[in-house]
């Protein structure tokens, strides 16, 4: 994780609470095959506790207001098509299914990839 947010493409943001971490969230900046900047959601948690306080929202509507910022076109993410909690959070959050990509996580493990546009009169 630690190479994640290191990286000089990255954006990352924690939420607090107190003295303990609430959550984290991980983008960055990167070109797609086409050239494109998007902002790739490399990975957004919140703790247990602190689920459904609106912090996951919060974090990911900053990052899309960062990559907003220097003209991203959207924002991509992958996630686990079984994890029924995060599909419905970006789903939520207006994120659109694009595709099923088999074993991206390992052996039968597949990940749906998600998009957001994020620049106005796209669609």
């Amino acid at each position: 994780m630690q190479r994640f947010v290191e990286a000089e493409n990255a954006w990352v943001v924690v939420a607090q609470a107190g003295v303990g971490l609430a959550g984290f969230c991980v983008v960055h900046r990167e070109k797609t095959a086409a050239e494109e900047e998007v902002g790739y959601v490399v990975t957004i948690d919140v703790a247990k506790e602190w689920r459904g306080h609106g912090i996951g929202e919060r974090m990911l509507s900053v990052g899309e207001t960062w990559v907003r910022g220097w003209g991203g076109a959207g924002m991509m993410l992958h996630v686990f098509v079984e994890n029924e909690d995060a599909v419905r959070f970006y789903e939520r959050m207006k994120y659109g299914r694009m595709a099923v990509q088999r074993g991206f996580y390992g052996s039968g493990l597949d990940a749906a990839l998600y998009w957001k546009e994020l620049l106005e009169g796209r669609a």
